[in-house]
């Protein structure tokens, strides 16, 4: 049963409760103990040794001085608290606590238990121990510390914020979680901030942030320690402040749905795509928003290099999972002996798809380096140059024009050994022919757009030799391969190609 008077506490206040009355009504500091260390847990919380009574208080005194009832007289700086053992649970649930709760150095027998509370100040635990706190549901005008404490529910939530609301700052530095920290839903108008604190739950979720907004920042920087699962999903911060040591591994870190505007620590692409791959896969299935999320931020903060890299890696990730679906699909099929057909089906399928994956990613990067398409352009240049060149030297070159083939001065030199090259240079039709490069013929060749006029003055002949046969033939690949090349560059620059 709660006091409702200070008159009615039973047994009457100890030493300690009447000390912390009077600093309570004056405005000042109760101290019991050190505010900079952790009391030692007692062995009986029953059979308080002398030393320890000296700073016990009983968390039914505590709550009557927090709620200023009858007979207390507590000033709007609230209660303030140095080096207590506070025994049995305080129970503040649905209680609106006028002032501050100001609490260093103390230790809890019990948990808090304030649920749906709305706090006028402040709520301060700092280098306090504690099984839990519930205040899931409270509003808080101001902050919420609890820097240094030790929450201990290793079974269980030790510290559930779930719904509460903090105005301003969530301060958790140093702190040590045994047992889930469930900010489910929480509203934070300052930062949350985590940096060296320990969260410890190895069989189940360590830090759960799910559909949280934190409007001054999340700060994971310098943990000590994360064992257990991180879940961020559908979370939402201004900034993220972090580091590589601070994320769990992977399989135990949720980025689906998790935004924020701006990111502070390891800037470059390799450690930012670690980081997602530790969270972009739950249960076996896939998820791109943490890739466009991490695009987003990366091209509106101006590292649009660094953005494309990112875009890129998520449609050779989306690209992996379509095959292996079309693979699952025929593994599936195949255990059905009437799905066979599907099954061949859905083989030649996954062809186009490697075929169609291969091409977007070589030359294009799937629209993300569309100047690769120019090395492509390159490679098929130098190839059909090397066997034009060789058709050439060969005497494998005819020029292309029915008139002077059946000219006499052309069919003069049928058994020359290199009768195009010495017509060039010695017949009057000749030198005034368009003179032939074997580079920029076989440009023309493979650059659908460009012309350099060699492909209507020259063709290979498939009767001279053997050279002049197989780029008879070549030439109508590296033609093909040369539209497609360009098609995709050209889409790729202007936006048409972007698979994600």
């Amino acid at each position: 049963m709660h006091f409702k008077s200070w008159d009615d506490i039973d047994p009457p206040p100890n030493e300690a409760e009447q000390k912390l009355k009077a600093a309570a009504e004056a405005g000042e500091i109760c101290i019991l103990g050190p505010h900079d260390q952790i009391p030692e847990e007692p062995d009986d919380w029953s059979a308080l040794t002398d030393a320890q009574e000296t700073r016990h208080i009983r968390a039914e005194v505590l709550r009557l001085l927090l709620l200023n009832r009858e007979g207390c007289d507590v000033t709007e700086e609230g209660v303030m608290l140095y080096g207590a053992y506070v025994s049995g649970p305080l129970a503040l649930f649905n209680g609106t606590i006028p002032g501050n709760m100001l609490l260093h150095g103390c230790r809890f027998q019990h948990e808090i238990f304030a649920s749906r509370s709305k706090w006028a100040g402040n709520l301060r635990l700092r280098t306090c121990a504690l099984p839990a706190l519930s205040a899931d549901g409270a509003t808080l005008q101001g902050q919420l510390d609890c820097e240094g404490a030790t929450f201990d529910s290793p079974d269980g939530v030790a510290l559930n914020l779930q719904n509460a609301q903090v105005k301003d700052h969530l301060f958790l530095r140093k702190a040590t979680v045994n047992g889930t920290a469930d900010l489910i839903g929480a509203k934070i108008g300052g930062q949350l901030d985590c940096e060296g604190a320990t969260f410890n739950t190895p069989q189940g979720t360590a830090l759960d942030l799910q559909g949280a907004e934190i409007t001054g920042g999340l700060i994971l920087r310098a943990l000590a320690k994360i064992d257990g699962i991180l879940d961020l999903n559908c979370a939402k911060t201004s900034t993220l402040v972090d580091d590589p040591q601070c994320w769990p591994a992977a399989g135990k870190l949720i980025l689906n749905g998790f935004t924020y505007d701006r990111v502070h620590g390891p800037a470059d692409t390799k450690t930012r795509l670690d980081w997602l791959a530790k969270g972009d896969r739950w249960e076996g299935e896939f998820y791109p928003q943490p890739y466009k999320q991490l695009a987003k931020t990366l091209h509106d903060i101006g590292h649009e290099a660094a953005a494309q890299e990112v875009r890129y890696v998520l449609a050779t990730k989306l690209a992996a999972e379509r095959k292996a679906d079309i693979r699952k699909q025929i593994k599936d099929a195949g255990r059905d002996a009437p799905k066979i057909g599907l099954a061949i089906g859905r083989r030649l399928r996954l062809g186009a798809e490697h075929l169609a994956d291969f091409l977007l990613r070589s030359t294009v990067g799937y629209g993300r380096k569309p100047f690769r398409s120019l090395h492509w352009l390159i490679g098929l240049i130098a190839s059909c140059w090397i066997v034009t060149l060789g058709a050439w030297h060969r005497g494998d070159f005819a020029p292309n024009s029915a008139p002077i083939l059946r000219s006499a001065e052309w069919r003069a030199l049928t058994n020359h050994p290199n009768a195009a090259e010495h017509w060039a240079q010695t017949s009057p039709t000749g030198r005034d022919w368009e003179s032939f490069s074997s580079l920029a013929y076989a440009a023309d060749i493979v650059i659908p757009i460009v012309d350099f006029g060699q492909t209507e003055a020259w063709a290979p002949s498939t009767e001279r030799g053997s050279w002049g046969y197989h780029l008879w033939w070549l030439r109508w690949l590296f033609t093909t391969l040369g539209w497609i090349v360009s098609a995709l560059g050209a889409a790729a620059l202007t936006g048409i190609i972007r698979r994600e």
